[in-house]
């Protein structure tokens, strides 16, 4: 009895601990989150600041055409929201089913990746993937059952948007050989025609400095 009891009160104390443990790291991947969500708070408060000192600035050089070259760079650049026609696509993992290969069952980056090359063949002019933003510099990189886009990390479902003509990206989709595959192996796709889809900016506009900081420009004028 005595035996038994002790056993009882050490399984009893290692389930209190493993509970108090969780609770431990829930918190702290609250306190996480919470820090992460203040962070881009700041952030977007210093990019919109900016925005506002390069307005400032070309409005007070009053050049029209300059001004013209920033919204457009602007736009190429993906650091602007963007609305227009096109679709909406839905992705999501297939239902669990015997007798089938678990790669099968899951969408992988490659997947997005050929998807995307579709839409951009087919003329999309802005693309989102869970609301972040495709550009140049974007990757997505499987992460087990997730994926990283724009390093941040995102399970099912994917949500894509894209910008462009509606039929035209529809009927693309619909005649690609990828997506003929992952509806044989049962992945959830929905494509829906949209005459407003909305695809935000870029969301790490910062890391565009990056990109650029080794670059300087080259003086042509006297060769």
């Amino acid at each position: 009895i005595a035996v038994q009891f002790r056993s009882t009160l050490y399984a009893n104390k290692q389930r209190a601990s493993a509970a108090f443990n969780a609770e431990k790291l829930i918190a702290g991947i609250n306190e996480e989150k919470q820090l992460e969500e203040k962070l881009k708070e700041e952030i977007e408060i210093n990019i919109q600041k900016r925005e506002s000192y390069l307005k400032s600035f070309i409005e007070d050089k009053n050049d029209d055409k300059l001004r013209q070259d920033w919204e457009k760079i602007r736009l190429v650049a993906g650091l602007t929201d963007v609305k227009g026609p096109g679709i909406v696509m839905k992705l999501d993992d297939a239902i669990a089913r015997q007798n089938a290969d678990p790669s099968a069952l899951i969408i992988h980056d490659q997947d997005i990746r050929i998807i995307l090359n579709e839409l951009k063949k087919a003329g999309a002019q802005a693309i989102s993937i869970n609301g972040e933003r495709i550009v140049a510099m974007s990757e997505q990189v499987c992460a087990g059952p997730t994926i990283m886009i724009n390093k941040n990390r995102y399970p099912v479902p994917y949500i894509i948007n894209a910008i462009g003509d509606p039929e035209i990206l529809y009927e693309s989709l619909y005649a690609s050989e990828r997506i003929t595959y992952m509806l044989e192996d049962q992945i959830r796709i929905y494509i829906k025609k949209s005459q407003e889809v909305i695809v935000p900016r870029y969301s790490r506009s910062d890391d565009l400095n990056n990109f650029i900081s080794h670059l300087e420009v080259v003086d042509n004028e006297n060769k």
